[in-house]
């Protein structure tokens, strides 16, 4: 792993951040989704969660730890251990981002665990299982929660533009933010990039999104080929055997790993380097600082500290 006393960001508004698939196993089956069946199974055990979690421990500095899937919640070992083992033996943040099908009472768990570390919380949205009135009720319950346990917190209703379903999606949007909660609307992924959508789509979608390219509004999945990028060094993805990749896309390309936690040969990369990829299907990078948005290649010695990339409004996915 990197020295100890590298510490300090090369920009000053970039937020390290860990994303990790806690699990493959979901427990719902979206038409949509990115991941292939074979990927969406499989749970950690005890061992493997405490020797991943001893190697974010060793990570320089306070990172956001992203916890994804699979999905977080419907894993065995989520609240029992591996969020009181993050809290215990990290300084670390906390994000989540889920199918938000967890019961209220499991919410309330994750609310008083992670406490004043909790930063985002992505709730997807997915009409296929879930009506949105019953989807708005317990996200308002969870508000309250997160009010009285993380204030400092923001939650994000994440919605995925499914071909054949757009008119509807206007009506739910507008329930969505009549709720008070802020929706992100994300282009439908499919293998080797992003669904294409017919002429009479473009145009919903273009309705739907509000004609927005910020990836702080709208996850388009666009490509940052050429553009700086610091995924490797201060951006890992870290799968739930504890392997490691530099970005979501460099695992999908099968691009050499970083290593792995739970064996010790995980080693973040010394500095960033130049996107070589034609697309970037998570906000997160964009929206922490990792990709260098509007630049070309930058120095990679620049010092700052971590900034506060987490407001409500501008938290991402």
């Amino acid at each position: 792993m990197s020295a100890p006393d590298r510490i300090t960001p090369p920009f000053p508004d970039l937020v390290p951040t860990v994303e990790w698939q806690v699990a493959g196993h979901c427990n719902y089956d979206c038409s949509y989704c990115i991941q292939s069946p074979k990927t969406r199974v499989g749970q950690p055990d005890e061992a493997t969660l405490a020797a991943i979690v001893r190697g974010f421990a060793r990570l320089p500095g306070v990172w956001e730890i992203k916890i994804s899937g699979g999905e977080p919640f419907a894993a065995r070992l989520f609240l029992e251990l591996a969020v009181p083992l993050l809290m215990a033996e990290t300084p670390h943040r906390i994000s989540v981002l889920t199918n938000f099908s967890a019961p209220l009472k499991s919410l309330d768990r994750f609310t008083q665990l992670t406490a004043d570390r909790l930063r985002i919380t992505s709730a997807s949205l997915h009409l296929e299982t879930v009506a949105p009135a019953e989807f708005l009720d317990k996200a308002v319950a969870y508000r309250a929660l997160r009010a009285r346990y993380n204030p400092h917190s923001s939650f994000v209703v994440n919605s995925v533009l499914t071909p054949g379903t757009l008119r509807g999606l206007f009506a739910v949007r507008d329930q969505v933010e009549a709720a008070g909660f802020r929706w992100f609307p994300q282009l439908m992924k499919v293998k080797g990039g992003v669904h294409p959508y017919d002429v009479d789509e473009r145009v919903l979608l273009e309705r739907l999104t509000r004609r927005s390219h910020d990836p702080r509004e709208v996850n388009r999945a666009p490509s940052y080929e050429g553009l700086h990028c610091e995924a490797g060094a201060w951006y890992v993805v870290v799968d739930q055997r504890g392997e490691a990749h530099a970005c979501r896309t460099a695992k999908r390309f099968q691009a050499p790993s970083l290593g792995n936690l739970v064996d010790g040969t995980f080693a973040l990369r010394t500095h960033g380097g130049i996107c070589p990829y034609p697309i970037c299907p998570c906000t997160v990078p964009p929206n922490r600082g990792i990709v260098r948005l509007g630049s070309r290649p930058a120095p990679i010695c620049e010092d700052a500290p971590a900034s506060a990339m987490l407001s409500e409004r501008a938290d991402g996915r």
